[in-house]
This record gives C-alpha cells, sequence and structure tokens, in this order.
C-alpha cells in the first residue's frame, strides 16, 4: 500500500465512524505496530479511542466470522472485570464496514506502557499472572463444551520435513550460526514425540501474549490487547508465551519473576512445574519452524528465535530450572 491508498483507508472509516456514532475526530495519530493491519489512537469530543482496520489480503471475508466470535469472548471478558480495551459494536457487530467496504473495530484506549521484551518486574509477573489465572477460568469454566481444535500439535515426520527444508536453506545461504542452532533442533525432535504433549489442556486462549501486546502500570498489568487471535487451543501457550516474552533477557530466566507470575496465576488455576515445562516446550515445538536462514527483518520474529534458542539449549534442564518455585501441587 502507498502513503495515498492509506490516506484514503483512513478517511473512509473516520468517516463511517462520524456517520455511525455521531464522534467528532479531533485529532488522529497512526500507531506503527502491528502487520498490514492500520491503527490509529483518535482524540474524538467523547475521549481517547483506538482504531484498527482488518487488511483484506490477511484477512479475508471468510476469516471476519471467527473475528466476531474472537471480539465477543474479548467484550464478556472486559464485563468481568478482566482488563482489556471496551469495544463499541454497531448492529450487532463489532467488526464494522466503512462506505467503501473497509472492515474496523473501535475500542478505548487503554493506559499503560508497553515494555522491553525481558524486562518485567516481579510485580508485573504476579500480576500479568492473576490476569491471565482469572481469564483461563473464565473463559473455560464451561467444560461441557468441545470443539475442534484450530491448531493442533504438529507430528514429528512433519517436524523433520520443515526441519530438512530451513536446513538446505541454511546451508545454501551459508549461515553457519542458524546451521548450528538447527543441529540442536534436529537433536530434540528426533529423541522426542507428540506424546509429551498427550495431556495438554484444550480451551479458550489469547494466543498471542507477548509484549507488544500487554500494557503495564509500574507493579501491575494495566491492559491485555489484540484478541484477534484468541481460538480454541491450548490455554498453555498463555502461560509459556508472556514468561519468556517478559522474564528472558540477555540469554538468562529470571526465576524471581517467574515464580511471581506462577503465584499469581495459581489464585485462579492449577500451575505445576509439568505443566510449566510442558507449556515452554509446547511453544517451542509450535514456533521451531519460525528459525531459519533468511528470516526477515521482523523485530518480534527475531525475538521470537531467541527464545526458542533458549528453550532448546535448555531443553533437558527445565524441570531442575524451575523446581525452587513454589507450585501448589
Amino acid at each position: 500500500m502507498n502513503s495515498v491508498t492509506n490516506k484514503s483507508i483512513r478517511d473512509d472509516i473516520f468517516e463511517a465512524i462520524n456517520n455511525i456514532f455521531g464522534f467528532n475526530i479531533i485529532k488522529f495519530s497512526k500507531i506503527e505496530l502491528g502487520h498490514m493491519n492500520l491503527k490509529w489512537h483518535i482524540k474524538t469530543d467523547i475521549g481517547d479511542l483506538f482504531v484498527k482496520q482488518y487488511n483484506k489480503t490477511r484477512y479475508p471475508e471468510q476469516m471476519i466470522q471467527g473475528l466476531e466470535t474472537s471480539l465477543n469472548h474479548q467484550n464478556n471478558l472486559y464485563n468481568e472485570g478482566i482488563p482489556c480495551p471496551e469495544l463499541y459494536s454497531h448492529k450487532g457487530n463489532y467488526v464494522m464496514k466503512s462506505s467503501y467496504g473497509e472492515r474496523f473495530v473501535l475500542m478505548g484506549l487503554c493506559e499503560g506502557s508497553n515494555i522491553k521484551a525481558g524486562t518485567a518486574n516481579e510485580g508485573q509477573m504476579y500480576s500479568l499472572g492473576k490476569v491471565i489465572g482469572k481469564m483461563h477460568k473464565l473463559l473455560n469454566s464451561n467444560k461441557t463444551v468441545h470443539l475442534p481444535l484450530h491448531w493442533n500439535v504438529r507430528s514429528k515426520e512433519s517436524m523433520i520435513d520443515l526441519w530438512k527444508d530451513r536446513w538446505n536453506e541454511a546451508i545454501s545461504l551459508d549461515c553457519s550460526n542458524t546451521l548450528s542452532k538447527l543441529e540442536i533442533q534436529r537433536e530434540i525432535i528426533e529423541k522426542n514425540d507428540v506424546d509429551i504433549f498427550s495431556e495438554c489442556e484444550k480451551g479458550w486462549g489469547h494466543w498471542d501474549l507477548f509484549v507488544d501486546n500487554i500494557l503495564f502500570k509500574t507493579n501491575s498489568v494495566s491492559a491485555l490487547l489484540d484478541f484477534d487471535r484468541m481460538h480454541y487451543v491450548y490455554p498453555e501457550f498463555d502461560i509459556s508465551r508472556p514468561i519468556l516474552s517478559c522474564c528472558l533477557e540477555k540469554g538468562q530466566i529470571h526465576i524471581n519473576r517467574v515464580s511471581a507470575f506462577v503465584k499469581g496465576y495459581q489464585e485462579y488455576q492449577a500451575l505445576t512445574n509439568q505443566k510449566l515445562v510442558r507449556s515452554i516446550k509446547l511453544t517451542w515445538w509450535k514456533e521451531a519452524e519460525w528459525l531459519r536462514a533468511n528470516i526477515q527483518n521482523s523485530s518480534p520474529l527475531n525475538r521470537f528465535n531467541e527464545e526458542n534458542t533458549w528453550v532448546a539449549e535448555n531443553w533437558d534442564d527445565l524441570d531442575s530450572l524451575f523446581a525452587n518455585i513454589d507450585f501448589l501441587e
């Protein structure tokens, strides 16, 4: 998209907001975070709001109903006291359309700040554990509903095939650093099988909880953001993903901060050493395919690969690493 197209999309969406809600947009600023979707912070005569456009390539029409389901969960969580943005709806839908067919959402703007990966403090992690534990309890209290998984664990054979493609790519690009990391991946894949995930619990999860999607105050969570990827998957992703994102710094995991998260989470949901380690390995298994030689210049993807490499290097020691955390078993 060029700047002219972006401007026409913006003007079209802003006009729709004015027509639907009667808000006067006094001032706006573009938000650069995210992939392909356009985002703005707008100042209106009723206060500050957030607008997100859904790119038609990234979110084709057949995905919109799934988005509505995810956003409906967000709305329910907001009403139950989970810190997240308040959504606006029109004619029963959260995803609205402009005159020229641009899909967008409108929601309240939350206070708080993003932090640099790996730098959360104990107070922030305790608060984050509490919020995620409560969210999981609210989302998955009705165990009578069994839905098909949005994503399932790749088979060992599929993992090996994908690994071979990335290995050959790294050889062709003469990337020795990636080759050494892929060798560690190969050893893990060959000595493990998907049965290590057989006890993973199924349910609704946010599925994208890393530092870009969490706002913090000095010693607490201010808001969870971006519920677009919420699906019926393995909620354990919501344990390991924020722990790795918030507690791994310069190749070292801050155990005291992980312990604070565990303490908060256990106020609402059970969590054992076995489950914590399994969740970390599950995230590794899912994200292993992102490690490759020709990685795009993406800050989140580079960070995910840093975390993936750390998990691989500590795979056999994860149980002992977290052994001194006070799990309520």
